[in-house]
């Protein structure tokens, strides 16, 4: 499967690197993913709920990432980059693919900024809701490994 225009343009600018792409990696990156979001279901407190579910997250972007053959660049940004191109790429609809990215904000705040993440039990159900509506369309995407 040729990779779509937008990943070889992010390949030319940095932002993306080619990377080699296994079968076994892809799919313990959808199996990760799978039971991260069965983890963020579990009677947790909101912060840790967020924080599996958005782990779960990035699994998908990563499996979908390597499906074609890339992975992000080194350069500041090369998270977000490849979160917003995943999202788009696998349909997620624009109103989810802006709480993403307020979402990955919150994150970032938490993990480099902040000691306690400020995220609220609302914030957990939306990143469980977006990793699984991102679940479900990378396993239509890459099919049964």
């Amino acid at each position: 499967m040729a990779r779509p225009s937008e990943y070889e343009n992010l390949l030319k600018v940095g932002s993306f690197k080619e990377a080699a792409s296994s079968k076994e990696s892809v799919k313990q990156f959808m199996q990760n993913a799978q039971e991260l979001l069965a983890a963020s279901k579990v009677g947790l407190g909101a912060s840790p709920q967020f924080l599996l579910a958005y782990e779960g997250m990035f699994n998908v972007v990563m499996a979908v990432l390597e499906f074609h053959e890339v992975r992000p660049g080194d350069a500041g940004g090369h998270r977000s980059t490849a979160i917003g191109r995943v999202a788009a790429d696998l349909g997620l609809a624009p109103a989810k693919q802006s709480a993403l990215i307020r979402l990955h904000d919150a994150r970032n705040r938490v993990t480099y900024r902040k000691p306690v993440p400020p995220v609220t039990n609302s914030d957990a159900d939306a990143m469980r809701s977006i990793l699984d509506d991102m679940h479900s369309a990378a396993r239509a995407l890459i099919g049964s490994l």
